[in-house]
């Protein structure tokens, strides 16, 4: 009976140290993959967090990433510009990153952020939660940062990470593949455009805006990107862009960050539901301008920026 039993353990030890060199090995495949993507997210996100040295920095969602045109910033303020922009992210990830830009040797002359009505709730569904520890996970063995972040809110997934490396790239893998394949780059400076359109002729009543409550680890993020970004007397501007939907009233989300503006005395410019923007042909969905409301917004943007002081 020992002996099977010593068997038994025998080849289970065999079969855990073959695991773990199997993990460890595929991992490192797709982490050097990973940290070598030529275009997507990740390339973006090596900017951002690695050397985001350009003059006008924008933070954001989806919605940043194809909405803000770096060259029309560019070519308008006679400064450089890179969007930090990351779908399916909130504030929690813009303001793990944003220390990156602003405590180096390199001052940006402006910040954008791209404020979503419900960035302070987006955390309080479980998708929300899913993708922040997709982004977060692949950064915990080589970032004390990012490994605290991810401790503190996905412990479970931390571990997970810390005992697999494998784990860490798992809802990435197509993504690599993709970005490894693709020919043509249509990333520009981390700018995303879209092209066509696919929404209905009338934006419809969206109430599921209205629905959502506060996050409060969100809510202290976007506190503390505020905070960092006007101590360091950095104009910051805060935008609503354009959604495809019919005027609607603040949500609880929206209400607070407003507070949080208000407080450390920063406008808002709300172009929500702006009847000029909120047309078809400059949107490619709900939620995000195609490459002609894109050039529209960002001549705008960039025209009240300079209009402040910002630029030649």
């Amino acid at each position: 009976m020992n002996k099977g039993y010593g068997k038994f353990f025998k080849k289970l030890f065999i079969l855990l140290v073959v695991m773990f060199v199997v993990d460890r090995v595929v991992g490192s495949i797709i982490e050097h993959y990973f940290e070598d993507e030529p275009m997507g997210d990740s390339a973006a996100f090596a900017h951002a967090i690695n050397d985001p040295e350009e003059d006008v920095l924008i933070y954001g969602s989806s919605r940043a990433v194809h909405t803000y045109d770096p060259r029309i910033f560019t070519d308008s303020l006679g400064l450089s510009c890179f969007n930090c922009g990351r779908n399916a992210s909130n504030v929690i990830y813009h303001s793990a990153i944003l220390p990156a830009a602003i405590n180096g040797t390199h001052k940006p002359k402006a910040i954008i952020l791209d404020l979503t009505p419900k960035e302070i709730a987006w955390r309080s569904g479980p998708f929300g939660a899913d993708a922040l520890a997709g982004m977060i996970l692949p950064y915990v063995l080589t970032n004390e940062h990012f490994a605290k972040l991810a401790l503190d809110l996905f412990p479970k997934e931390y571990y997970k990470a810390q005992v697999s490396k494998l784990y860490a790239y798992n809802s990435l893998i197509l993504s690599i593949v993709r970005n490894h394949s693709r020919t043509k780059n249509d990333n520009v400076n981390g700018y995303q455009p879209l092209h066509g359109s696919k929404v209905a002729p009338t934006p419809d009543n969206v109430t599921s805006l209205t629905r959502d409550s506060v996050d409060q680890y969100s809510k202290e993020q976007l506190e503390f990107f505020v905070k960092s970004v006007t101590e360091k007397n950095i104009p910051l501007f805060v935008i609503i862009s354009p959604m495809y939907a019919q005027p609607f009233a603040d949500n609880e989300a929206l209400i607070q960050s407003k507070a949080i503006l208000a407080k450390y005395g920063v406008k808002l410019w709300d172009y929500g539901t702006d009847p000029r923007y909120v047309q078809k042909p400059l949107f490619y969905d709900f939620n995000h301008m195609n490459v002609k409301g894109a050039e529209m917004f960002s001549r705008e943007i960039a025209s009240r920026i300079k209009a402040s002081g910002v630029g030649k």
